[in-house]
């Protein structure tokens, strides 16, 4: 339809996407297909696949996310886990047209830009924000120490120093993350992933590789530094305002197909903090209030994990369901 607006993802309506990077196109041979109106078909990459009850009327499109990311979770609920965090490398993917979510590869999820449940839905896009109940921000799980010379080699791709919080995150954790599943009062994701780190034995998991193939998707100024359930967290890494932290939602329904990345930068990132230190410390445990509705939908049945002989047919066998 000549001059209509056009989702992301709508270039590749009625065809299959490959991606762009090497490494994701040899684990994920099949590429992806799009509908008709540019929503990917993740059934064939779900790990799970997860019903939610209805949203009830006027929840805010950030509970909504939230409480669907605490749902899914506690209907596959590791009793080795008791905080009922997304396994590490998985995000929930929001289907539209229906309350279901899809447990995907994060990165191929990250791979091209594209819409789902969140912004076709019913949440209530008006009303932002959580109603946070705690007041500590959560530990940090470290992976591992690096060296100055190994930060050096993001620096000197990126072609200058990095911001002095990110830097010293990186440097002491090398891409850690929360102790228990983490939220911002201000937007709807949930921290419950490593951040992007260096020398990863999961090569898609690496800081330098990562940002290759998101360099038509952000302005250089930004480095995206990790994935959240919701989108990706960056960094902005020169200019004004250097060292701030921005969310970009990969789910907002002001997104159009033709954005650059100038224009991304201008209305499609949410600034969360000055710096990586204030952006952790505004970190807050899940409200109460969202854990005790999801437990009560899984107690009552509301929330069930759906049956569908296509789930995972497209995933490497190690990673398919009950694979270890």
């Amino acid at each position: 339809m000549s001059g209509a607006v056009r989702v992301p993802g709508a270039r590749y309506a009625f065809s299959v996407f490959h991606p762009a990077s090497p490494m994701l196109r040899i684990r994920y041979r099949q590429g992806v297909a799009v509908d008709p109106h540019g929503f990917p078909d993740w059934i064939p990459y779900a790990r799970e696949v997860v019903e939610l009850p209805p949203l009830p009327t006027g929840t805010g499109v950030d509970v909504a996310r939230v409480l669907a990311v605490v749902t899914a979770n506690l209907v596959l609920a590791d009793p080795a886990d008791p905080d009922a965090r997304t396994p590490v490398g998985w995000t929930w993917a929001h289907l539209p047209g229906a309350r279901r979510v899809a447990l995907v590869p994060a990165e191929l999820h990250a791979a091209f830009r594209h819409l789902g449940g969140i912004s076709t839905g019913d949440a209530d896009h008006g009303r932002r924000g959580l109603p946070v109940d705690s007041v500590d921000p959560p530990p940090i799980e470290v992976t591992e120490r690096l060296s100055p010379e190994v930060v050096a080699l993001v620096e000197e791709r990126i072609g200058g120093p990095l911001p002095a919080g990110y830097r010293d995150f990186l440097t002491r954790t090398n891409g850690g993350r929360p102790g228990w599943p983490a939220v911002h009062p201000r937007f709807g994701f949930v921290v419950d992933q490593p951040f992007l780190g260096l020398a990863r034995t999961d090569g898609l998991q690496d800081l330098n590789y990562a940002n290759t193939w998101w360099a038509d998707r952000f302005p250089s100024d930004w480095l995206a530094i990790g994935h959240v359930q919701g989108g990706l967290l960056l960094v902005k890494i020169r200019g004004e305002d250097s060292g701030s932290i921005w969310y970009w939602d990969d789910d907002d329904p002001r997104a159009r197909d033709g954005d650059s990345p100038a224009e991304v930068g201008d209305r499609l990132l949410h600034r969360c903090a000055e710096g990586f230190g204030s952006f952790w410390h505004a970190l807050r445990a899940v409200p109460a209030t969202l854990w005790e509705a999801a437990a009560t939908a899984v107690a009552e049945g509301r929330s069930v994990r759906v049956d569908d002989d296509r789930i995972g047919t497209a995933l490497p066998a190690a990673r398919r369901a009950g694979a270890r």
